[in-house]
């Protein structure tokens, strides 16, 4: 790339010089502008940065994601990973009829969704499912509990944030910034032009991947000049899908293809209220994977739910509306959580039986072939996707590049995702084919573009890169905190307000009403509620991964069950710093009340006692249930020990084993269901209580080891006092209470202290001394039995010692038997 050459007119004497020259046509540093962040470009920069090259992602909105985030059915993936391990053969033959193209993204195109899944961690996180499109194959990759397009964007997402906070060299991540111009030299793109709190500019590489046109439906957009025909219906794709990024590329002499080719869905939700709303809300296709079935206003089935988008749109348009998908309820436990979440919204609509459907479609009940419950929507076709694009070569030197109308590429240019034209328009209508596309598509362009570069192999795997980042440090354990920080942690607890004192009677529970949040219902002053806690979300909003609208809709409300269907457990603690815990909700007073005794709620212990099986498990712990099921395989104590009590109440267990704080220790494998009518709370003494004395404050007044010893020897003389004479110790009850393992260990040290003392003075003073103490115990042998004995060989002293030994060893045995009972033999606490 550049000769260096000695400067020949130096004499030897003189110092060192070189000329360096730069060769014609030589590469630049290795720096690659991403232009947008849903799937293709996140996809992009990933295969960059494992090449080395340095990479800037440019984002028009405040987040990362894209429309790829909201994708609800999955991703295409014959051959998958999850296939073979079912031993599914599937060659994606049906796939290739289209061509070459065709056939290189099924054979490289579940390559690159694996790798992404594994950057990203979630290949466990992945189901296989049966979709449209697809005949009686199951190669759709969905998730369990979560939309797809979120799991996986946001993985990605996450990633990324790591390596710009621990190499913003090697990634910069700017949003809220729109590229408005491509800048070129001759016919080489070089950089952009882009806005962001005023004109900027920036040199490399430029890879578009902006998406699609189908969102603006404006006089002047991509749509209202291609497809005009489409522009009276409904669309799927928000503001987002506006073409920006075909334009910017048209600007420099870009061909597109295919442009009128737009696929539609039949699929989009018709809610109540909002009929003449042009953005409609797309129902996931997995629903009718699982037995969905698309009805007309006569109630009569007229297409084949599982045929392609194309196929089921059109026909739709030629039957009569309204149009409804209906599930049974009994089809429907597979994808039951997303049907739950249709309803919440009002998307979907649940009939216990087909005679209220027929009653609602004025229909005779007769016309509908439906058993049992059912989850109805009322459906419409819609704009859904863009099938063309920007022109770009898919192999050779051309891969990933965008192409003149003359079929050469532009030097600097590159497209991904549903920025570009999809070359098998057949294949694309197929239910997560346009997914699978945009991993395909920007694993190639990113790869294309750093082999530019003479990058042409990976030279750093995403996950190490990802590990370098400097998280901030969790909070300390207290058992993990130096003698300092424990002091500092103990002065902070004790400086905290006492927890107000539960309502006596039936009064209502304390903590902030339903009327207080909703007055913080701006985007200035944001709280919502959620599971039972009251969070003020005013920092967060505009950093929001869902967009701001996400959140707004929820502003001064409740959005539990919205929030516990979207997102993962430990998303409130992961994003703690931009949050504020308000306080428990209520109806007033400021603080939650202490719960009733055997606990209340919305759950039932019979609804606890469904979840028993170990890939749906709950128990109840302290009153609340809880959902273990992906603690299960990595609990330290083995899973046995979970299952023997699944969909039980393990309060009594959980406290005996547990430290206090392990539940948010682990939330990110734990999910809370809610309160539990009928379950125990947590345990409170029955008899009389002790109070510890708090420990002194600081050295107690009296420094050094010599203050240590003193505290040291006051507490053991204390312990050993009340082991003695307090008469609560007389319970002639076997449970594991740790403090009479404590008690009798310090009484039976102390006395062994004491006699060894008493043996090394009887050594000293000779044998008078200890003839002495001999006559001594041989007068008390009356003690013993409680002088009902004659005779007795043992007196009350030796008594006393050999109950606190029965006492330790019981007690400790006890506890041993309760703690391990739950343990298999493999984790060694047996041996």
């Amino acid at each position: 790339q550049a000769l260096v050459l000695p400067s020949p007119r130096l004499p030897p004497s003189a110092p060192s010089r070189r000329i360096c020259i730069v060769l014609p046509g030589s590469r630049m540093p290795k720096e690659v502008i991403v232009v947008g962040g849903g799937l293709a470009g996140l996809t992009a920069a990933c295969e960059l940065l494992e090449r080395g090259c340095n990479v800037t992602i440019i984002e028009k909105n405040r987040n990362l994601g894209g429309n790829s985030s909201k994708a609800t059915t999955g991703i295409a993936a014959p051959g998958s990973y999850l296939q073979q391990a079912d031993k599914i053969q599937d060659t994606g033959a049906d796939l290739m009829k289209e061509g070459v193209a065709a056939k290189d993204l099924v054979q490289n195109g579940t390559k690159d969704v694996e790798w992404l899944l594994s950057l990203a961690g979630v290949k466990d996180e992945m189901t296989l499912r049966l979709t449209p499109g697809h005949g009686k194959v199951a190669r759709t990759l969905g998730t369990s509990t979560q939309f797809p397009g979120m799991v996986v964007t946001y993985a990605v997402i996450h990633q990324l944030e790591q390596i710009a906070k621990a190499k913003p060299d090697r990634l910069k991540i700017v949003t809220s910034a729109a590229v408005t111009k491509l800048l070129s030299e001759g016919s080489k793109v070089v950089g952009v032009e882009y806005s962001a709190g005023g004109k900027q500019t920036l040199k490399g590489a430029v890879l578009i991947a902006t998406g699609g046109f189908s969102g603006d439906m404006s006089p002047t957009s991509l749509m209202a000049q291609h497809a005009p025909s489409l522009m009276k219906l409904p669309t799927t794709s928000d503001e987002r899908d506006n073409g920006d990024g075909i334009r910017l590329a048209t600007a420099v002499n870009a061909a597109t293809q295919s442009m009128n080719a737009i696929t539609m869905t039949p699929t989009a939700a018709v809610i109540p209220g909002q009929e003449a709303d042009k953005f409609k809300i797309v129902i996931s296709d997995a629903i009718c994977g699982a037995g969905g079935k698309f009805i007309n206003a006569d109630g009569r089935e007229f297409v084949d739910a599982l045929q392609t988008n194309t196929f089921r749109a059109e026909a739709m348009m030629k039957d009569k509306a309204p149009f409804r998908l209906v599930i049974s309820e009994k089809d429907a436990q597979e994808v039951k959580w997303l049907c739950d979440f249709y309803t919440s919204r009002n998307v979907m609509k649940k009939y216990s039986s087909a005679a209220g459907l027929a009653a609602d479609m004025r229909i005779p009940a007769g016309n509908l072939k439906f058993t049992g419950a059912l989850f109805v929507a009322v459906v419409t076709p819609a704009v859904y996707t863009c099938i063309g694009g920007l022109a770009t070569g898919f192999s050779g030197s051309t891969a990933g590049k965008v192409m003149t109308a003359a079929g050469t590429a532009i030097e600097g240019l590159y497209a991904a995702g549903e920025a570009t034209a999809c070359r098998y328009p057949g294949a694309w209508s197929l239910s997560g084919v346009p997914l699978l596309q945009c991993i395909y598509s920007g694993r190639m362009a990113g790869r294309g573009a750093a082999e530019a570069f003479g990058a042409t192999k990976k030279v750093a795997d995403l996950t190490s890169i990802a590990k370098a980042v400097v998280e901030e440090a969790t909070k300390k354990q207290p058992e993990d905190m130096s003698r300092d920080e424990l002091i500092a942690y103990a002065k902070e607890l004790e400086s905290r307000p006492a927890a107000a004192a539960a309502p006596a009677g039936d009064a209502a529970p304390a903590g902030i009403t339903e009327a207080e949040v909703a007055k913080h219902n701006t985007k200035a002053d944001a709280w919502i509620i959620l599971n039972g806690q009251v969070i003020d979300v005013t920092k967060w909003i505009p950093i929001h991964p869902g967009g701001e609208k996400a959140i707004e809709g929820y502003l001064g409300k409740d959005a539990s069950e919205e929030w516990n269907m979207i997102h993962k457990p430990g998303m409130v603690e992961q994003n703690k710093q931009h949050l504020t815990i308000m306080g428990p909700i209520g109806s007033g007073g400021g603080a939650a009340a202490a719960p009733a005794a055997g606990g209340g709620g919305g759950l039932s212990l019979n609804d606890v006692a469904a979840h028993n099986k170990k890939e749906d498990c709950w128990v109840v712990i302290n009153g609340e249930a809880i959902d273990v099921t992906k603690w299960i395989p990595i609990h330290p104590g083995g899973e046995q020990a979970i299952m023997a009590y699944a969909g039980k109440d393990a309060t009594d267990e959980w406290v005996m084993i547990h430290k206090p704080g392990t539940v948010e220790k682990n939330a990110q494998h734990l999910k809370m269901m809610g309160k539990v009518s009928g379950a125990a709370a947590a345990a409170a003494p029955t008899g009389p209580v002790e109070e510890e004395a708090p420990a002194p404050e600081g050295n107690g007044g009296i420094p050094g080891i010599i203050g240590a010893a003193i505290f040291l020897l006051l507490n053991v003389l204390i312990i050993v006092m009340k082991t003695v004479f307090f008469t609560g110790n007389f319970k002639f009850t076997l449970d594991n209470n740790r403090k009479g393992t404590i008690r009798s260990a310090i009484f039976l040290i102390t006395f062994t202290i004491v006699h060894a003392l008493g043996n090394f003075v009887d050594m000293l003073s000779g044998p008078e001394e200890l003839n002495g103490e001999g006559y001594l115990f041989d007068r008390i042998h009356w003690t013993g039995a409680f002088g009902l004995l004659a005779d007795f060989p043992f007196s009350v002293v030796e008594e006393y010692l050999a109950l606190a030994l029965v006492l330790h060893i019981s007690v400790a045995l006890k506890r041993s038997w309760d703690i391990s009972m739950g343990y298999t033999i493999a984790t060694g606490r047996w041996n």
